[in-house]
């Protein structure tokens, strides 16, 4: 295999050549297709982006340059179309606007300035046709914080509003480039003494092209919210050319050109914003739940992706959060919207709750966990909610609503009971949960939760009992037995403030419940979820 890689490293110069020849004739027409005769690809939302580098005319007799489009009489009047690009930053610093090159760049940036992975990207959107290309680093200033801030609220739109999104998932980061990094599927060939000779076609297994076709960058977390929002991408990895669009999925190799429909999920997502959108002003309380069920299936999707910075938790899903807010009229909080609680408190991640070590939300939401992994959603058409939210609200780091926060908090009414950890094996991260009883001896085993270091072996803790599922097996039901589904919870210093440690499901009668003693605390209390 290296010795294979090796070997075709001196083809790279005609390979950058046949993508973009493929790009000019395949991609051209894919476009073209998707701008005139699909229906759901043209649903895209106008938008102009406060900046947008100028690639030039299609011959590179021009360099790109930085433009303000508010001072350049560009407008959606005149049908603005623009590309976007999902890329890696990786390790190496970028080609990027600062304030002290801001009128350097307005006047031209030199091509050899820019990395490869831009570079390709200006070739792109000038093989396909367009004059724009919106690029982070090159659109937003990076020493400014407030236009940071404020442009990165608009990713969204951004992304939204583009023509066509160009994936570079063939590259690792921005010295890479995409273009180039071919691995042919065909090759000439010479049989032994040198009397003849063809052309031996290489075919991936199902596996094989699987993977290849997913890419490096469906792992990050910003991409996720770039491929959902735009309508069409396209997207180059290491053996082919992929478009997918609201309507269809087409491969473009060196041997054949593959139509298919994409995957399922792979449409969902992209249809994701004409679901949004297609609710209307009064929008009834079933459709609330659609696309709240559409949401947590997003964010299990999203935790599995990568981040570079725990912080961006929320900024690179702030795009999304946005547009189901401006469909809906929900109320954001850090994650998790006000309408879908207390359900949107029944998540669970693998190894319970391993905290970020970086603040990024409260407690009580998804975002506090460390990422990436993929946690669940265990929800039951059964489930009987028992606790009352009385109150909710988040405090905003900047001006962004859907961004980051610095605190939150969820003030709540239901039923709580006194407990306590307990070690089950010193060389273990687990610990036992219980529930305490009467001359605070040890009642009813809740189940083990993973330790997080934080908290002391026998510390107290409560559970909040947050719902109840009535279980369909007849055994159970002739024992009276419920699925309880409890917040586990440690106390803070001031009276009646929680943060959520985990949570735990378990099988109970009514009975082990009611008879654990209450110390402290009546039946129904009010509590507040801060953290």
């Amino acid at each position: 295999m290296v010795q294979y890689r090796m070997a075709i490293s001196s083809q790279q110069d005609d390979a950058f050549d046949s993508v973009l020849a493929s790009t000019i004739t395949n991609g051209r027409r894919w476009l073209k297709e998707c701008m005139t005769t699909h229906v759901e690809c043209r649903m895209r939302n106008r938008f102009v982006p406060t900046r947008l580098i100028d690639v030039g005319p299609p011959d590179g007799s021009e360099n790109p340059r930085l433009l303000d489009t508010g001072q350049s009489g560009i407008s959606n009047d005149v049908g603005l179309v623009y590309a976007t690009p999902s890329h890696c930053w990786g390790q190496i610093e970028h080609t990027a606007t600062h304030t002290d090159t801001l009128g350097k760049y307005r006047a031209g940036i030199a091509f050899s300035e820019l990395n490869r992975t831009f570079q390709d990207a200006v070739l792109v959107t000038r093989a396909l046709g367009l004059r724009y290309v919106w690029i982070d680093s090159l659109c937003i200033i990076q020493d400014s914080t407030s236009d940071w801030q404020r442009e990165s609220s608009l990713m969204g739109s951004v992304y939204g509003g583009g023509a066509i999104n160009i994936v570079a998932d063939a590259a690792e980061d921005g010295d890479q480039g995409f273009l180039s990094k071919r691995i042919p599927s065909c090759f000439p060939y010479t049989l032994p003494g040198g009397k003849s000779h063809g052309v031996l076609h290489m075919k991936a297994s199902k596996r094989e092209r699987w993977v290849k076709y997913m890419g490096n960058l469906r792992r990050r977390a910003w991409v996720l919210q770039e491929y959902a929002l735009s309508a069409c991408s396209i997207r180059y990895n290491t053996n082919s050319i992929i478009w997918e669009c609201r309507c269809g999925c087409y491969f473009d190799s060196e041997v054949v050109c593959e139509e298919n429909q994409p995957r399922r999920d792979t449409r969902a997502l992209k249809n994701l914003p004409l679901q949004v959108n297609s609710l209307s002003p009064s929008v009834p309380a079933s459709k609330i739940s659609e696309v709240m069920a559409v949401w947590r299936n997003l964010v299990i999707d999203y935790s599995t992706k990568e981040l570079t910075f725990e912080r961006d938790v929320l900024p690179a899903l702030s795009g999304l959060a946005s547009l189901v807010h401006t469909a809906t009229g929900a109320h954001y909080l850090a994650g998790v919207w006000k309408c879908d609680l207390p359900a949107a408190l029944k998540w669970v991640p693998p190894f319970q709750d391993r905290r970020s070590t970086t603040y990024v939300a409260p407690t009580w939401s998804w975002a506090s966990c460390k990422r990436p992994w993929q946690f669940s959603y265990p929800l039951s058409s059964t489930d009987q909610f028992k606790i009352k939210v009385l109150d909710a609200g988040i405090t905003l780091v900047e001006d962004n609503p859907f961004g980051r926060v610095s605190d939150g908090f969820i003030k709540l009414e239901g039923l709580i009971h006194k407990g306590f950890f307990k070690s089950s094996n010193p060389h273990s991260s687990e610990m036992e949960v219980t529930l305490e009883q009467t001359g605070g001896r040890a009642g009813r085993f809740i189940g083990y939760v993973e330790y997080d270091g934080k908290i002391d072996t026998l510390t107290p803790v409560w559970c909040l009992q947050l719902c109840v599922q009535s279980s369909e097996d007849s055994t159970m039901q002739r024992d009276n037995l419920h699925y309880y589904g409890l917040l586990i919870l440690v106390k803070d210093e001031r009276e009646n403030v929680f943060r959520r440690f985990a949570y735990k499901s378990c099988y109970m009668t009514e009975t082990d419940w009611d008879t654990a003693k209450k110390r402290d605390y009546n039946n129904q209390v009010k509590i507040h979820l801060y953290f």
